[in-house]
């Protein structure tokens, strides 16, 4: 040991604390950098992963493709060509909102309720 000068320090006792306690805090540490370095290897892996997708992607073949599926849902389809000349069907209309008792015709499910209400009376 390094002699200090004083007679009453023992440097053993000082740099190794006697508690089960410091076992405990070692045991705990050990664990959490295991851990962390176990995220970093993932955290690694996975931006590997990114970069090989970005290269992949990177190209102009995949950067039309890309445009195409945006494009996709955004342009109206084309108008269909012969057979029909190029009619489309009618929409489709709602659920006939009748009355059963007089059959009137009710321009929306608010307005059918009332009436039917007034008509049973």
């Amino acid at each position: 040991w390094l002699d200090l000068g004083v007679p009453w320090l023992d440097l053993g006792a000082v740099l190794t604390p006697p508690c089960p306690q410091a076992d405990i805090y070692r045991a705990d540490f050990e664990a959490e950098r295991a851990a962390r370095e176990q995220l970093h290897g993932q955290r690694e892996a996975l931006q590997e992963e990114l970069n090989q997708l970005r290269l992949r992607l990177g190209g102009d073949g995949a950067r039309a493709r890309l445009e195409e599926m945006r494009n996709r849902h955004s342009e109206p389809p084309p108008a269909p060509a012969g057979g029909f000349g190029g009619l489309l069907p009618p929409p489709e209309e709602g659920p006939d909102l009748c009355c059963p008792k007089c059959q009137y015709k009710a321009p929306d499910m608010d307005t059918l309720q009332i009436h039917v209400m007034d008509c049973i009376k």
